[in-house]
């Protein structure tokens, strides 16, 4: 038992609408008290016998300056034991880490170091000089270059974007346009700006979650894909143990003297047992399976915040399989189903068969949390009566937590002193 379980804590997470969040608060909430702050009032998490009190609060993306003002007034009126970034937020608040240390206990990496690992570019050079392996990749920047390019198959990654933004599959020349005209439409790209042209990997698409002290590992687990569905997550998964993927992340963290969370996205060749890693991302990620497997990584976390000792570093079992049927609604919407076909879906989650046949629901779970039934209703409802409703709702939903290349160029260029001014403001009410 970890020693952040010897007391009830009250915790502030930072965004209610990803998947993260959702997961960190199933593995947190039974233990200890959760507010949240996010800017929808539709925000899954809401909708959580284990969450306390939701605070609307402004976009971190579209008001930096006011989302900082509306946490800090948050810990002014109450005391919080930790503070938990759970997605992209934490791009901006490692901005202000010292500051929000003065306040409550938190475990964010240091901005520069966040921010090679936020670029896709940087990050590909940092894993190159470590020697840790990834698809061959290029950088271009130049117009005239990407007119003339021939090599394909590859992805298209602008420099920032999560959650599956400004990252397409391109097979010619009319794709690769295509896709550029799209990062420039939505604002992810600019012509002159560098791309990656990374080229697709093989084998079995792996995910790895780790939580670090100070470059320390404390605590990781991996799982690779059973199912892939929205912006390249995995819907359905089975935790794995491949220790050439501990050892890379061990030599990561030390690298960048990481405090705090991150997650990977790899591939897995099964015959060299070697893993090609294609994303890094200064987040926890989907950290149920862990759970399931015995390896409670939010609470880890937990730990390294308060700076508490936690139990040795141990890998989990592997075999434990997990999905999230609310996810693979929306991608089988996505992908064109009918009505038919995602009601049959529906049915299959019912009946435990299939993909769902000895695997445990990562988000709808009645037996724990009865309002985890609400946010499924809502979007199979709205699927059923029309599935092109998907895009919208994802659209929307990416919108609360992922940061895309115009907000980070705004959250990097505003003076430190700035957002610390903005952090001691009193410009936003808070809901007390």
């Amino acid at each position: 038992m970890s020693t952040s379980e010897s007391r009830r804590l009250k915790i502030l997470i930072t965004e209610g609408s990803s998947i993260s969040a959702r997961q960190a608060i199933y593995d947190l909430g039974p233990r200890h008290t959760i507010d949240i702050l996010d800017p929808s009032r539709l925000c899954q998490c809401r909708f959580s016998r284990f969450v306390r009190h939701w605070y609307p609060s402004p976009s971190f993306t579209e008001d930096p300056c006011g989302y900082l003002s509306f946490l800090g007034q948050r810990l002014s009126a109450e005391p919080y034991d930790v503070l938990l970034p759970l997605h992209d937020e934490v791009f901006l608040l490692s901005r202000v880490r010292d500051e929000l240390a003065q306040r409550v206990a938190v475990a964010i990496p240091d901005f520069a170091a966040l921010e090679v690992l936020q670029s896709k570019i940087r990050c590909h050079a940092l894993l190159n000089e470590l020697a840790i392996p990834q698809p061959p990749a290029d950088v271009v920047a130049d117009q005239g270059d990407l007119d003339r390019w021939a090599d394909f198959p590859r992805y298209v990654k602008a420099d920032y974007g999560t959650a599956g933004q400004a990252v397409r599959l391109v097979h010619d020349q009319r794709e690769l346009q295509t896709a550029l005209a799209c990062f420039q439409q939505r604002g992810w790209w600019q012509s002159g700006a560098p791309l990656l042209l990374q080229q697709p990997a093989t084998g079995s698409q792996g995910f790895v979650r780790a939580v670090f002290r100070h470059g320390e590992l404390v605590a990781q687990h991996a799982t690779v894909l059973r199912l892939g569905g929205v912006g390249g997550a995995a819907v359905a998964k089975v935790g794995v143990n491949h220790p050439a993927v501990a050892e890379h992340m061990r030599r990561l963290g030390e690298r960048l003297a990481w405090h705090g969370v991150l997650f990977c996205d790899y591939f897995y060749d099964e015959a060299t047992h070697e893993p090609r890693y294609i994303e890094a991302n200064p987040r926890i990620g989907d950290s149920a399976n862990a759970a399931f497997s015995g390896v409670n990584l939010c609470e880890r976390w937990v730990d390294v915040a308060l700076q508490r000792t936690a139990p040795p570093f141990s890998m989990a079992a592997p075999g434990e399989r997990s999905h999230a049927v609310l996810l693979i609604l929306m991608s089988k919407a996505l992908e064109g189903s009918g009505r038919r076909e995602l009601w049959n879906e529906l049915r299959r989650w019912q009946q435990g068969t299939g993909i769902y046949d000895y695997s445990r629901d990562e988000l709808t779970r009645p037996h724990d949390d009865w309002l985890s039934v609400l946010p499924l209703a809502w979007i199979a409802g709205r699927l059923l009566a029309r599935p092109a409703a998907a895009h919208r709702v994802v659209q929307s939903t990416v919108a609360n937590y992922a940061l895309n290349s115009g907000a980070a160029q705004r959250i990097r260029m505003m003076p430190r002193e700035t957002l610390v001014a903005c952090l001691d403001a009193e410009s936003h009410p808070v809901n007390r």
